[in-house]
């Protein structure tokens, strides 16, 4: 089986390289990177790939409408490369299949798409958001929002304890490009073709780590992206859609952007209360519950 990876990023300077080779480490054949536009010395990080077999780069100008990229990407990708699966993810996300392989997840092979579980990774202060081994054998130290609220927009509408990143977000996917046509907004939902019921499974032994924070400087840089990303094609976007851009924009225009990182960090004590209560768990934990489960 023949895997590809359409990774967007943008002004992931911190991430895109540890990204690329954690892809790399799992089993991806081909990764098709998106910049769109970055500005923080992503493009030169980038750059040092270039000329690598198994990297196919497009690089939008900043100024460019970038709506619509990931169907142009992975119109691209199962055009001009022979791939059996396609999966779509961002320079934050750290698809860990419980083998060390993705190839060797028990329902790849069957199902039309998986749909992975999303979950942040906490951020604590004085310890790093990565273990420096992402394989199998660093799971036991790399930790994961385990029991984190769903619904999230809502309840962050009415709880005001509730921080961002002890939430779930919704789920990523990889798909069967013969199958499917491709996935929708954010790539949580799979985009099926006309006349067929795509057989969608969660998978047990599969999960995504997200690290949506780790420094003050790259909060503040995701903010002015979401700025400029709302200002181009926010009026496209309906219902729930990019709630929490929509929401860190508006505390952004409040002048809290401080306020707001320092809300997503744990304390040591913090951080220890909640491994306790099993809200926050290693990766290994959460994958040998999931395989317990079924």
């Amino acid at each position: 089986m023949r895997i590809a990876a359409n990774l967007s990023v943008l002004d992931e300077v911190e991430l895109i390289e540890v990204c690329i080779q954690h892809l790399r480490a799992i089993g991806v054949d081909l990764i098709v990177v998106t910049d769109l536009g970055s500005i923080d010395g992503t493009r030169e990080r980038l750059a040092s790939f270039a000329e690598d077999p198994d990297i196919s780069l497009i690089l939008l100008r900043r100024n460019d409408d970038p709506w619509g990229f990931p169907a142009r990407t992975y119109e691209k990708t199962i055009a001009e490369f022979a791939v059996d699966r396609v999966l779509f993810l961002d320079a934050d996300e750290f698809w860990l299949p419980k083998s060390g392989n993705l190839k060797t997840t028990a329902t790849l092979a069957a199902a039309d798409a998986l749909s992975v579980r999303r979950l942040n990774i906490p951020l604590v202060a004085g310890r790093p958001v990565l273990p420096t081994d992402l394989s199998p054998g660093g799971y036991n130290d790399l930790y994961l929002v385990a029991s984190g609220r769903t619904n999230a927009d809502r309840a962050l509408e009415r709880e005001r304890d509730l921080v961002w990143i002890m939430t779930e977000g919704a789920p990523k996917t990889i798909v069967n490009p013969a199958t499917v046509n491709g996935v929708g907004m954010g790539h949580h939902q799979v985009i099926k073709k006309q006349g067929t019921q795509p057989n969608v499974v969660r998978p047990n032994d599969l999960i995504i780590a997200h690290a949506p924070f780790s420094t003050s400087a790259r909060f503040l840089r995701k903010l002015e992206n979401i700025d400029r990303s709302l200002t181009t094609f926010g009026h496209r976007l309906v219902g729930p859609e990019a709630w929490h851009w929509r929401r860190w924009l508006q505390i952004a225009r409040e002048g809290k952007v401080d306020e707001e990182f320092r809300r997503q960090a744990l304390t040591e004590e913090q951080f220890q209360a909640r491994l306790r209560d099993a809200t926050i768990q290693s990766a290994a934990t959460v994958l040998e519950a999931m395989a317990g489960a079924d």
